[in-house]
């Protein structure tokens, strides 16, 4: 029996979790390949990127028989403690530098080769080269000025013809192989923007014949690296980040963790571990909770697994020191839902943080609603929820409001709830007489010992607010609204106005988005937008939620759009766009979408987002004031730029 799972690469022959099929298919498809070629392994960290690599060198490159000479460049190690440039100057001396070891080169050629790539790196100084390649570059490059003459070709192309000679002389002193299989390990763990110069290099001078590379790289880190020449991605330059990646990348490859084998790898290492037994592992309704558990939570990546059995190995054996019988006791009837709570203090720690300070979860209530500050429901989201199994209930509401309050934990809300209602279930049906809070409780001391939390989240202490005062103010002050009690706009900008007549403002503040043109004429409710604005407190920060709908209806049941044209969908998707973007002097992206409806003007379009300040003062400052205008004036522009497209309707 071990103590825990290593977080390493698998090995060459190890398969847990049914990749050989996905390696082999590589494999075949490398042999006989055509090349150059450059192919992307593509995902998360810890999905097994590596791993991979490790399998397609085994096959392709350490075999007597193996078709291809190898080189290995871990990049992240590379990069380690270095500026851009020297990262970057590093890396590619590396792969030069195994090159020419496998071409058998003399020192005067390497010294001659590592010149050439000083001055592709822009003149380094000697002492980076000579720290990391062995070569006193400074002195090759004193005597290439005083004595040589210029050269005929560009520096890339001269270093990419020696590069290639390198190569053809590997493959004489090499026979039987076909080319140079190149692993480039770990560029999604650099700076996004070296590992896109890294890219660039790797195309302009390895694109030879007889070269292969096999990058670990994302799309999303590519999309990152390319910020600072393209700018944000938006709908309008998307293709502009995708032309970059395809004419580097022939074959991208993603690797499959949806289709990860998990079950036998979970029940196994639980049993190596010893948290469960050998009578335990052949239980079927017991090892499909536990693959139920991880894939509603951890999911299939391989590290998170790891960590996920890792953390449970060391509760078992706490256990096991105390001596203490209702824990062995609770211990053994409970391995599941224990199992359960520990994926959600993995990957939803936020959760688990709430169960903790109130585990009575199929109770939650006014209480925990006024302890979290959770927000509420807007309109018509109630019935929407009743109509869900997973949200009919009332503790289940509480917890999908309680889950809008994060971005990621909004988008697992589903998951979440079929964890939460698996346990009280599990725990129903077990002992009727026992409350779900009582067990839940037991088994978050358990496993609180392996619970990561900041100090300053722990003490963090939310003194009572009316939500009233705070929206009231909010109005009066940061929207210098101090003339809507007569109905007249607040001007945000010179092209957008907001103005409100809520006599009573709650829980929610209401106000309406004009465009310039049109304000002054609200009887014919010739709007663009209804704004909502909400205030809570997070347990750490005041958050100001802002969300609203456009239909396309301005003036209201005259007009609409057809949201389904071809003609509006640029415009409108342009549109989506700015108005995520309004909100970037926040640091922050909101969120938009498009219900198109089935007929003119049954469509809207939705929109959220959600800004951190730190107390009322922040919130009613002129600097907050000013950075909300300006970011509310450019969701009213990107509306107006969508009411040339509206379309004559009759709905009376």
């Amino acid at each position: 029996m071990t103590s825990n799972v290593v977080d390493q690469p698998a090995k060459a022959n190890e398969d847990r979790l049914n990749m050989k099929a996905y390696a082999d298919a590589l494999t075949d498809f490398i042999s006989n390949a055509q090349s150059p070629l450059t192919i992307a392994l593509q995902g998360e960290w810890g999905s097994g990127k590596t791993s991979l690599m490790n399998a397609l060198k085994t096959s392709l490159v350490d075999r007597g028989d193996a078709p291809y000479l190898g080189v290995w460049i871990n990049t992240w190690q590379y990069a380690l403690m270095s500026n851009p440039e020297e990262a970057i100057l590093k890396i590619l001396t590396g792969i030069v530098g195994q090159v020419s070891t496998k071409a058998d080169t003399s020192e005067e050629e390497r010294a001659t080769l590592f010149r050439k790539v000083a001055r592709v790196g822009g003149g380094v100084l000697s002492d980076v080269f000579k720290k990391y390649s062995g070569i006193d570059v400074e002195k090759g490059m004193e005597n290439w000025n005083a004595g040589e003459s210029a050269p005929e070709k560009s520096d890339v192309e001269d270093l990419k013809d020696k590069i290639d000679g390198l190569i053809n002389n590997a493959l004489k002193s090499n026979s039987g192989k076909r080319g140079c299989l190149f692993f480039i390990d770990d560029l999604d763990r650099i700076d996004p923007p070296i590992a896109v110069q890294i890219l660039e290099l790797l195309k302009n001078i390895f694109d030879l014949p007889n070269c292969i590379f096999v990058l670990a790289i994302d799309y999303g880190v590519v999309v990152k690296g390319l910020k600072p020449k393209f700018g944000a991605m938006t709908p309008e330059n998307e293709r502009e980040f995708r032309s970059f990646f395809d004419k580097i990348i022939q074959l991208p490859f993603s690797m499959p963790v949806a289709n990860y084998s998990i079950d036998g790898f979970i029940t196994s290492s639980l049993r190596e571990i010893g948290f469960i037994d050998a009578k335990e592992e052949k239980d079927g309704k017991l090892c499909e909770a536990f693959t139920d558990y991880a894939l509603q939570s951890v999911g299939t990546n391989p590290r998170s697994l790891k960590r996920l059995i890792n953390y449970l190995s060391l509760i078992k054996l706490i256990i096991g020191k105390t001596k203490d019988k209702q824990d062995d006791a609770d211990f053994a009837a409970w391995k599941d839902v224990l199992f359960a709570l520990v994926s959600l203090q993995i990957q939803y720690p936020k959760v688990y943080e709430a169960l903790q300070g109130d585990p009575d979860f199929p109770n939650w209530g006014e209480a925990f609603e006024q302890k979290w500050r959770i927000p509420a429901l807007a309109d018509g989201e109630k019935e929407k929820l009743e109509k869900m199994t997973e949200f009919d209930e009332r503790w289940e509401q509480m917890l999908f409001r309680f889950c809008r309050r994060d971005t990621f934990l909004e988008s697992r809300a589903l998951n979440i709830s079929k964890i939460l209602n698996r346990i009280k279930a599990r725990i129903e049906e077990t002992n009727r007489s026992e409350n779900v809070g009582d067990t839940v409780e037991w088994l978050l001391r358990l496993s609180a010992v392996t619970s990561v939390k900041s100090e300053s989240a722990q003490a963090a202490v939310v003194e009572n607010f009316s939500k009233s005062q705070y929206l009231k103010d909010f109005r009066w002050n940061t929207l210098g609204m101090r003339w809507m009690k007569d109905c007249n706009a607040a001007n945000l900008s010179d092209c957008a106005s907001l103005t409100s007549d809520q006599a009573r403002v709650q829980s929610n503040l209401y106000c309406y988005m004009w465009n310039s043109d049109l304000t002054g004429v609200s009887e014919n409710n010739n709007y663009l937008c209804v704004v909502r604005f909400h205030i809570f407190h997070d347990g750490r920060s005041f958050q100001l939620k802002i969300w609203g709908e456009f239909w396309g209806n301005t003036p209201k049941e005259m007009f609409g759009i057809d949201f389904n044209s071809e003609d509006v969908k640029q415009p409108l998707a342009i549109a989506i766009g700015r108005i995520c973007d309004a909100w970037t002097c926040f640091g922050i992206k909101g969120n938009c979408g498009c219900n198109p409806g089935d007929h003119i003007g049954g469509g809207d379009i939705w929109w959220n987002v959600t800004v951190p300040f730190n107390d009322h003062d922040e919130l009613v400052s002129a600097e907050f004031s000013q950075k909300l205008r300006g970011s509310l004036a450019k969701v009213a522009a990107a509306f107006a730029s969508l009411t040339p497209y509206r379309a004559s309707i009759n709905n009376k």
